[in-house]
This record gives structure tokens, sequence and C-alpha cells, in this order.
């Protein structure tokens, strides 16, 4: 997985009058510290700033001075009207860190199934991952919009990240839909 790449800039002046002007030249001021190494004080390429934000991402690669460090955004300030990036804080990470997570499934969609007496049964809440602890998910996506009566879905039904290893066995079963009128 290729993550956004900011180019930064080493400031070496600070306060209002500078940081008004950095905006001005269309930068965004940004803070780098953590994982041993000292805080420095940066500028980033607005347009830049905006499409991380825009992306969705949290992980980043910082560049400065042909040094490159992986990030995560901590904290991004924004003016009075949400409108514009005014600073952003990164936090320098460990790229090596492995970690093994629960992560919660979270089913998406309404198989149409459901109007004319279709029950889901759902059999596992969550699955064990391992990966580089940065990129443990919130949650991961299964999809059951389009399940028909009959139907389940196994965690090999599932995309997942080549850069994450599951630990849940393939074959479970996450949900299944059945039909209601031949219960009774």
């Amino acid at each position: 997985m290729e993550d956004y790449r900011l180019v930064a800039e080493r400031r070496t002046s600070t306060g209002k009058k500078h940081t008004k002007q950095l905006r001005a030249d269309g930068r965004v001021p940004a803070n780098l510290y953590g994982f041993r190494k000292d805080g420095i004080t940066l500028s980033l390429s607005a347009e830049d700033v905006s499409k991380v934000v825009a992306g969705g991402s949290k992980v980043v690669d910082v560049e400065v001075e042909g040094s490159v460090d992986k990030a995560v955004v901590q904290e991004l300030q924004w003016d009075t009207f949400s409108t514009y990036i005014q600073h952003v804080d990164l936090l320098r990470i460990d790229p090596d860190r492995i970690a093994t997570a629960d992560v919660p499934l979270s089913f998406t969609g309404e198989p149409t199934a459901l109007k004319i007496g279709g029950q889901l049964r759902y059999h596992l809440k969550h699955i064990t991952i391992t990966c580089s602890d940065y990129r443990v998910p919130p949650h991961i996506e299964v999809r059951i919009g389009s399940m028909q009566m009959g139907d389940s879905l196994t965690l090999a039904d599932v995309p997942i990240p080549e850069w994450m290893k599951v630990e849940t066995a393939s074959d479970s079963l996450l949900v299944d839909l059945f039909d209601m009128r031949k219960a009774e």
C-alpha cells in the first residue's frame, strides 16, 4: 500500500507574522515529532495537505531534506469556518511494529430478501488480523446487500487488503440469509 508523500521544508522562523506569510504563500505550518527523534517545525504545501485529508489518509511519508519518516496525522487545526487547514501535527511512528488485533465487522447494505420474509443470522462480529500497528482499521466492511435467500458469506468472500494477514479461519461463517416462511 502506497502512502501519501508530503515534501516538507524546515521552518527557520516562527511567530504570527511568519505563519501568516506562509499561509499567504499556499503553505501550512506543521510540527513533526515523536519516535525517538527531536521535534521539528515544517511547512507543507496546502494543496498536498488537502489531498491527504480528502483521501482520508492518516498515514503519510514525510520527506524533509532527503530523509523520509513514516507519520500519522495527529491533529488538524482548521480556520473558523472549517474551510482551510491552519496547522498540522504529525506523529512519527515505527514502520516495523506489528500488531495483532480483533477488528469489528461492519455489515453494509440491505438484501431485498428481507422484505419477503428473509432473516439474517450473524455468526461473527469481529475477526483477528495481524498487520503494521498503524494500519489496524477501525472496522472491516462486509457488503451484504446483494445476498439472496439461502446465501451465506464466509470470511473467504470478503476482500482483504494484501498488507493484512487474517488469523481467523477463512471458512468461518459470517452471516447467512434464511427464509423465515419455511421455518414456521
